[in-house]
This record gives C-alpha cells, sequence and structure tokens, in this order.
C-alpha cells in the first residue's frame, strides 16, 4: 500500500498516546512552525530544528475527532456548548485565561469587521484564540490541536479524555459560518522542515491547518520545504485572525487531499473536495463509524 510519510510536518510521536490538556502538548505546528517538542515557537524561524520526530505516517488520520455537527449545531449552541465552555474553561485555567484575553480582545475589533449573518461573538472569540501565540513559548493552539489528532479514539475517549470540545465546536462553526454558500478555492502554502518519502495517497491533515496565501510566510524556514495547497473547504481567517499580515487560511479536521507531485521542494496537495468524518454529533451520544463518511456538499 502506498503511503506518504512526513518528518516533524503533522504530529510527533507522543501526540498519539494519552495527551494531557496544556504544557506537555508540543507538535501540531501552525503556518511555518515544523517544530518538534524543543524547538523555537513559530516566530523564531529558526532554520536548524533542535530535536527530530521519528518518521510519521499521515493517513486518513482515524483517531483525529473532526465532527462536522451537522444537523445538530444549533441545538449544541443553544443548549450545551455555553455549559461545556464554561466548564472547560474553569478546570482549564490557563484555556480560561486564554479565552478571556480574545474575548476582550475581539470586542475591541469586532465593530471595524464586515461578518456573515450568524457570526457570533463566540466564533470570533474561538478564532482568536486559536491564531494568537499565548502563552509564549507553547501558546494554546498546540495543546488544543495535539489533542485533536487524538481524540478521535472513540466517542468514550472523547466525552471523557477530550477538554477542548467547546473550543472543537465554536472554531468549526466559525469556519462553517465563514464559508457559507462559498464554492471558492484557494491555492496556500505550509512550510516546515524536514524530509519526506512520498508516494501518492490519499490523506487528511487530522488536526486544524495553518496555511498562507502569502508564499513568503510559509518560507519562514529557509532550510525547509513547502507544501502548495489547493483547498475546497479552507476558510480565509485574516480579517478575524490575532495576525492579519500572515494571510492566514485555515484547513477543517476532515478536508481529503490526494498528492499530486513535487516540484523542487514543493510537495503539491490538492483537495478532493471532500469532507470525510467519522464522527456526527458525538456529544449528543452518536458513536464513532467504522468507515468514514464523505461529503462534497459546501455548508
Amino acid at each position: 500500500m502506498s503511503r506518504l510519510f512526513l518528518l516533524c510536518i503533522a504530529l510527533c510521536p507522543d501526540l498519539l498516546g494519552d495527551i494531557p490538556d496544556y504544557y506537555e502538548v508540543i507538535g501540531a505546528e501552525r503556518i511555518s512552525n515544523g517544530s518538534c517538542p524543543g524547538q523555537d515557537p513559530v516566530r523564531s524561524y529558526n532554520p536548524a530544528p533542535k530535536r527530530k520526530c521519528n518518521l510519521l505516517n499521515l493517513d486518513l488520520m482515524p483517531n483525529a475527532f473532526d465532527d462536522e455537527y451537522e444537523g445538530c449545531a444549533e441545538e449544541l449552541e443553544r443548549d450545551s456548548m455555553p455549559k461545556v465552555l464554561k466548564m472547560e474553561t474553569y478546570q482549564n485555567p490557563v484555556f480560561g485565561l486564554a479565552w478571556k484575553r480574545a474575548e476582550k480582545d475581539w470586542n475591541k475589533v469586532k465593530s471595524t469587521l464586515r461578518l456573515p449573518l450568524g457570526f457570533t461573538d463566540a466564533f470570533g472569540t474561538a478564532i482568536r484564540v486559536y491564531t494568537t501565540d499565548w502563552p509564549e513559548g507553547n501558546p494554546l493552539y498546540k495543546a488544543f490541536n495535539g489533542n485533536v489528532s487524538s481524540a478521535g479514539r472513540s466517542r468514550e475517549h472523547y466525552m471523557e479524555h477530550f477538554h477542548f470540545k467547546a473550543l472543537h465546536f465554536y472554531l468549526t462553526r466559525a469556519m462553517q459560518v465563514l464559508r457559507r454558500n462559498s464554492r471558492r478555492r484557494y491555492r496556500t502554502y505550509r512550510g516546515t522542515d524536514g524530509s519526506y518519502e512520498v508516494s501518492e495517497e490519499l490523506l487528511r491533515f487530522g488536526r486544524f491547518t495553518s496555511s498562507s496565501l502569502n508564499v513568503e510566510v510559509a518560507k519562514g524556514y529557509n532550510a525547509g520545504l513547502l507544501f502548495e495547497i489547493t483547498t475546497c473547504f479552507g476558510v480565509d481567517i485574516h480579517r478575524v485572525s490575532f495576525f492579519p499580515k500572515e494571510r492566514e487560511v485555515l484547513i477543517p479536521v476532515a478536508e481529503k487531499f490526494h498528492y499530486v507531485g513535487k516540484r523542487d521542494n514543493i510537495y503539491v496537495m490538492n483537495s478532493t473536495c471532500q469532507l470525510c468524518t467519522y464522527f456526527n454529533c458525538a456529544y449528543l451520544g452518536e458513536e464513532k463509524r467504522e468507515v468514514p463518511v464523505c461529503s462534497s456538499g459546501l455548508q
């Protein structure tokens, strides 16, 4: 069977075990950061990684939590997620402070933005939480994305061990509302350090994946490699992002891609224009599917 092997692009091997909710979790980098545990944060742009991960297969990432909340979003938003958010921010003080900081910042900037109907303050706050580099040196998105990549082992694991349920929900819903009725595709770029053994394979990134419309942003690592990604479901969040100059396009957990080819040091990935999910409405009791259900419908 053909495989796509990557070094330090998606996850480090320690993320495949039980993952604490904060500080011990490192490895799910954003736009230009190919770092593994012990590397500098994203904006240091250190061309030489200090530590290396082992080769890791990136396939359909069946253990990722990929719920798109089809048919239950309104119920969850009305009845459940405000309570879940309150509980999770209380139980995780770092997350709680990150949310408060982002909420305060969002309230300052939201009046300057043109936002689609139905885009709530919780959606804007979730994007600000995800895109900030706070706390410095180990930002919250690392813990969050590390947990997203393994929280889908089972519904039981999601319910008992995934303590970013509210952030996952609000970030997913924010992306859905921002891309509503849009069929626009984006060509984006993502930089990383690492060596690759690549052959054609369908795959998902298995967490929220940051990329940039600006190739120079993705070239943060001078000695690194680049992904050129065509995405059907990626959302241009740069106006809502904490760092608008990064021109960030955020790719959802469930989007499926295939490897097209390699041009110099650029690996070309094209979306299949399908969202493939093992979960739907898991919080309301739906169990994990044995095989993913794929849909080409844009929400």
